[in-house]
């Protein structure tokens, strides 16, 4: 039934044709806001909306409305299925009549509620195993592909755009989308998301399979609660990891989270321990909060790889670089010892700097290491210096943001562009200040020219670490 190459995922990502099955009334978690949301985001495939009563619409969006797929003329590639569980095996069964090859069923009620619910879900099993229809729920939001903007989530979002990029979401919750994420406020670089939902047939391995493979996906961050064939799953994430990294936030791992779990989307949880031993095995980067999970891939989206995990840090105070070595030790990476030319030239700059943590605040509020064109002079020539020195894997820079800071940021951006060029080693910025909307505003520029921020130290540490132990895992495979 499952895909062995994730080649019948096509379907769910980039399908020709849509069909919309639901109520198109305009009301949050309906067929018509899933159609709504298609177009908002820029999908310019044929949408088809469908619903039994086709006499209460005359149109939805300039489009005729069906009362099944059965009258479209057109062949469908996708269907959204958001209607009463009842009836959602009757119209799964119309899809196969039709040759649809793909269906997300949004609606809940199934193996998460009860008895009942398990029974037409298994229906839905029996159907996709006897026509091999592919179908991904129930109990889902289904999918977001930035490419082509088909977006699938029924709830209304207010955003204007997903921004394009190489970071791949697939999760076990509706918690990730556009609808439940201010995607546009990070200028998150998207590639593809989805919500798998129950698993009935299309699970995390039928997604890591079609992910590997997607040149559009350059890190895949996923977030699971259980796995139900272990060799499978093994298998696959090995040969994703051998190609681009993949960071797993395993929920459910205590007593209370398994049971959560097993009312959440009908999982079942196994031994966290043999989880943990079995994604170290294939090289998975684990993290452990919600937050991780979004911050860790943006260094390794974003930046090379370390070739190593010698680590460095320019600073504005003494504090901030204590902070950074416990950091960096229980992140896995060690404080780098800087070679005496490195030594020297940052003892040039300003006397002390010499040393690692490299602290810059003296040399700010100092006029002989200033310059008039360039405030933050001392900070450009630390970071490139140390950047330089090949004793060095990757980096992390810190700068203190405000308002008034606020006009002088593209030139800010600058001087951390000209200062890590001509380097292949990963550096993020830990952001902080008194404005978070200035520390938001610098994010967003830093991040458009491919250097990922941070406004928390340990986390800016941690997916340094992330990125060495991955350049690690891929050296030590080859």
């Amino acid at each position: 039934m499952n895909s062995k190459n994730g080649s019948d995922m096509q379907a769910f990502f980039e399908p020709g044709a849509v069909a919309a099955i639901g109520s198109l009334r305009e009301v949050t978690g309906t067929a018509y806001w899933m159609i709504k949301n298609m177009r908002h985001f820029g999908f310019s495939g044929p949408i088809y909306p469908i619903n039994p009563n086709p006499s209460d619409y005359v149109e939805v969006f300039g489009s005729k409305v069906y009362s099944s797929v059965n009258e479209i003329p057109e062949p469908i590639d996708l269907a959204l299925v958001i209607t009463p569980p009842s009836t959602v095996p009757e119209i799964v069964e119309q899809c196969t009549r039709k040759g649809v090859k793909a269906v997300i069923v949004m609606s809940e009620g199934f193996a998460e509620s009860g008895e009942e619910g398990a029974e037409l879900q298994r229906q839905l099993v029996a159907i996709a195993r006897r026509s091999g229809i592919r179908i991904m729920g129930p109990n889902t939001f289904g999918v977001v592909n930035s490419a082509n903007g088909l977006t699938t989530i029924p709830p209304y979002t207010d955003q204007e755009r997903i921004y394009r990029g190489g970071v791949a979401f697939c999760s076990q919750t509706g918690s990730i989308g556009p609808h439940q994420a201010p995607l546009e406020d990070w200028a998150y670089p998207i590639s593809k998301m989805c919500d798998i939902g129950n698993k009935c047939d299309v699970d995390e391995v039928d997604i890591l399979n079609y992910l590997a493979g997607d040149p559009e996906t350059k890190v895949v961050a996923m977030h699971l609660e259980d796995v139900r064939n272990g060799p499978r799953f093994m298998d696959a994430a090995r040969r994703l990891v051998a190609r681009k990294p993949l960071v797993i936030l395993k929920a459910g791992w205590s007593e209370a989270g398994a049971r959560a779990s097993a009312s959440h989307t009908g999982s079942l949880m196994g031994s966290d321990r043999i989880y943990d031993a079995a994604l170290k095995q294939v090289g998975v980067i684990r993290v452990d909060t919600w937050q991780e999970l979004w911050e860790v891939p943006k260094t390794l989206v974003y930046q090379p790889l370390p070739a190593g995990n010698r680590f460095a840090i320019v600073t504005f105070t003494g504090g901030q670089g204590v902070m950074a070595a416990d950091a960096a030790a229980s992140a896995g990476l060690t404080m780098a010892e800087f070679s005496s030319d490195t030594v020297r030239k940052l003892s040039s700059v300003f006397p002390r700097l010499g040393k690692n943590p490299v602290d810059v605040g003296p040399a700010m509020s100092d006029s002989r290491s200033q310059s008039s064109s360039n405030p933050f002079y001392a900070v450009e020539q630390a970071t490139s210096i140390v950047l330089h020195d090949a004793n060095v894997d990757c980096a992390t820079i810190t700068f203190s943001c405000g308002q008034q800071l606020v006009p002088m940021y593209p030139m800010i951006v600058d001087m951390f562009d000209r200062s890590t060029q001509d380097v292949s080693k990963a550096v993020n910025i830990w952001l902080y200040g008194t404005s978070l909307p200035a520390m938001e505003e610098m994010a967003r520029q830093l991040q458009s020219r491919g250097l990922p921020a941070y406004f928390d130290l340990d986390m800016a540490i941690k997916a340094l670490g992330a990125a060495a132990y991955y350049s690690k895992v891929k050296s030590e495979a080859v």
